[in-house]
C-alpha cells in the first residue's frame, strides 16, 4: 500500500480512505482493482510502463462492381466504392481490371502458361508487366520468323493459346497455330479485338469453360 501511494504521489491515508469508499466487499482482490482508469495510467506511467496499445483497424478494401467479383483478401473488409473512388485492386485501370480476371480465371482452373501470337512491342509489354508473377507468357512475334516445330512447341507448351488477329499478324504465322486447331482446338481461342483488356476478358472467358 505505501509503494502504491507513493508511486501515484498520493498519502497513503488518502489511498486508504479511497479504497474504504469504493471498494466493494469482496475478498481476496488486489487494491489496484479497484482503481479507476485515470489513476491506473498514472501509476503505470510513474513506473515507467506505457499503457497497452489500442487495436489496429480493421483493413478496408476499396474495390470498383467489377472487381467485387474477385476473392477478398486475407483480413480485409471489402467495400464496394462508386467511378468517383480509385479501386484498391486495379487502380480504376481497365486493363490491370481485365488481367485480374484472368489471372484469377487461371488460378480457378490450375493454368498458369498463355501464348500469345501477334501483338505489339508496346502490349506485348503491357501484358508482361500486369501478368508478371502470376501468369507464364510467351509472345510471338506477328511478323517474325516462326517455323512448324517452333509452333508445334509452342502449342505443347501453353495452357491456352490466343490468336490475336486484330494486330499486326502475318497470316503464315497465324496458320502455323490454327492449322493444329483439331489437335489443339480446346486450348485455341481467337481474339478479334485490339487492347489488352479485349485479350485478357476473351482468354478469361475461353478459360472459364475449361474443365478445371
Amino acid at each position: 500500500m505505501r509503494n502504491l501511494a507513493r508511486s501515484l504521489n498520493v498519502s497513503e491515508t488518502d489511498l486508504l480512505i479511497w479504497l474504504a469508499e469504493n471498494a466493494p466487499t469482496a475478498e481476496f482482490r488486489h487494491p489496484a482493482d479497484f482503481l479507476p482508469a485515470d489513476v491506473v495510467e498514472r501509476a503505470q506511467q510513474a513506473l515507467g510502463r506505457s499503457p497497452p496499445p489500442a487495436p489496429e483497424p480493421e483493413p478496408i478494401e476499396r474495390r470498383c462492381a467489377e472487381c467485387m467479383k474477385l476473392p477478398a483478401r486475407a483480413a480485409a473488409r471489402v467495400v464496394e466504392v462508386g467511378t468517383d473512388a480509385v479501386c484498391d485492386m486495379c487502380g480504376s485501370s481497365a486493363n490491370k481490371r481485365a488481367a485480374l480476371a484472368m489471372i484469377e480465371a487461371f488460378r480457378a482452373r490450375g493454368l498458369r502458361r498463355l501464348l500469345v501470337v501477334g501483338g505489339g512491342p508496346g502490349t506485348a509489354e503491357d501484358l508482361r508487366q500486369l501478368l508478371s508473377g502470376e501468369v507464364d507468357i510467351r509472345i510471338v512475334d506477328g511478323e517474325g520468323h516462326r517455323n512448324a516445330a517452333k509452333a508445334d512447341a509452342d502449342l505443347r507448351w501453353a495452357d491456352v493459346v490466343a490468336v490475336w488477329s486484330s494486330t499486326i499478324l502475318s497470316h503464315k504465322v497465324s496458320k502455323l497455330y490454327t492449322d493444329q486447331r483439331a489437335t489443339f482446338r480446346e486450348k485455341l481461342v481467337t481474339v478479334p479485338r485490339r487492347g489488352v483488356a479485349a485479350l485478357c476478358m476473351a482468354v478469361a472467358d475461353r478459360v472459364s469453360t475449361l474443365a478445371g
